[in-house]
Parts: structure tokens; sequence; C-alpha cells
């Protein structure tokens, strides 16, 4: 029932919001599932009067047990001026395995230049999931990322993700997220020039093959967006 409420109600919410600095990122899993997938992803962001969307499709597959290729494709719409952003190509390499314990990753992301939406961008990230017999599943992400060719930020930009998720069905977990952003290592600012988001989500399975995530996320801080909406659906292909 959790599950067919948030879906039904997401496509309404998405349609009829604005953003100014909308967003389709999550707290991902370092588990590396054999095979490949396609995801689907938009989210959207309130921010006074300003309209936005942003829009995404990931192709992932592994290509052994502990290691997996992806690449993202970008969009957005702001004012009605639908339009591609950019690729982007990811590495990731699991090094930490557990049945019911703690999993790890460090995920390799790299943006090209291509005139369309800025200067080129390393990023890499330092993805944990404990998931013990009883309890929660908490996640906890780091990231760090750097720009480079015309029009770059100086220094580096960092991030922490987390997550606090609780089994409330067989196929359906329930809980909260936090969004950290803290500008770059040469101008961390104060913390309401950074951009600080908390709210929830709930995610699970719809099919053997289809699954889904649907967070909502309130800003705490100046710098981020009032309200962010972010659906995703994952086909195993």
């Amino acid at each position: 029932m959790l599950r067919a409420c948030a879906l039904l109600l997401a496509p309404v919410i998405l349609a009829s919001v604005g953003a100014q600095a909308q967003g389709t990122g999550t707290v991902g899993s370092p588990v590396i599932k054999p095979g490949a997938s396609i995801s689907l992803a938009a989210g959207a962001a309130f921010e006074d009067d300003e309209e936005g969307y942003a829009h995404r499709v990931d192709y992932r597959r592994a290509v052994s047990d502990d290691w997996r290729l992806s690449a993202i494709v970008f969009f957005n719409d702001r004012g009605g001026d639908y339009r591609y952003r950019r690729i982007a190509l990811e590495a990731m390499h699991q090094f930490a395995e557990s049945d019911t314990g703690w999993n790890s990753a460090i995920q390799v992301r790299g943006r090209l230049p291509d005139g369309n939406d800025g200067p080129g961008r390393v990023r890499v990230a330092w993805l944990n999931r404990w998931r013990p017999e009883q309890g929660p599943e908490l996640r906890l992400i780091g990231l760090a990322s750097r720009e480079f060719g015309d029009g770059r930020d100086e220094g580096f930009a960092l991030e922490t993700r987390g997550e606090a998720t609780w089994k409330v069905a067989p196929d359906t977990r329930l809980g909260a997220q936090v969004f950290n952003r803290y500008n770059t290592t040469t101008d961390f600012g104060s913390f309401n020039t950074q951009r600080h988001s908390v709210g929830g989500v709930i995610k699970g399975g719809l099919t053997d093959r289809l699954s889904y995530r649907l967070n909502a996320l309130a800003g705490v801080s100046d710098a981020a967006a009032d309200f962010e909406l972010r659906l995703r659906l994952r086909l195993t292909l």
C-alpha cells in the first residue's frame, strides 16, 4: 500500500513544482549486482518562482564480481527549455563484501567538457553500507570532485550523504536521508552558503526486475532548495 501511494503521488508532484537547484542524486549502494540494468530518474525542487526539472538515464553493467561500469546521460528543463546537459562515465570497485555486515566500494566518475554544461569534472566517491540482521540498514557516502577546463572552480568540492532505512514490508524499506554539500576547499563559506537538506525515503521492489526509490528533501540552509522530490525506477536487464 505504501509503495502504491508513493508512486501514484510522485508524478503529480513532480509535474507541479519548480526548481532552482534540482537534482537526481541518491544515497547509492556499494554492492555490485551481476548483469546489467537501466535506470530512469527525475527530480524537481521548489524555490520561489523558478521552474526546472532534472532527468537522467543510467546504464550499468557488472563486468566482474567486484567491478561495474556505467554511462549516465543528464537532461534538464528550465522555463520550458528541455535540453541535454552532459554525459558521464563511471567505474566502481567493491572491495568489502558481507551479507550482514560492512560493504564498501570506491567509485570514480568523469565528465568531459563539451561546451554545453560547463567545465569537465572528476569525482571520487567512497560508498559504505551496513546491513545487520536486526535494526536499520545504514549508508554513508563521502564525495570529492575537481573541475578542469575553462570556467572551472578552484579547489575540491566536498559532499557527504547518509541514509538509515527500516524494513516495513517484505519488499519495502522506509527511512531518512541527509545530503550535505560543503562548497570547495578554497571557500567553504558558512552553513547557510552551503547546501544541506534532510528528508525521507521509501524504496523497494515492484517486480523481480523492477524497483523504485522516492525521496523528499527539505532544505535546512539558505542555499539549499526549499523542497526537492526525486523518483528513480530501475530495471534489471
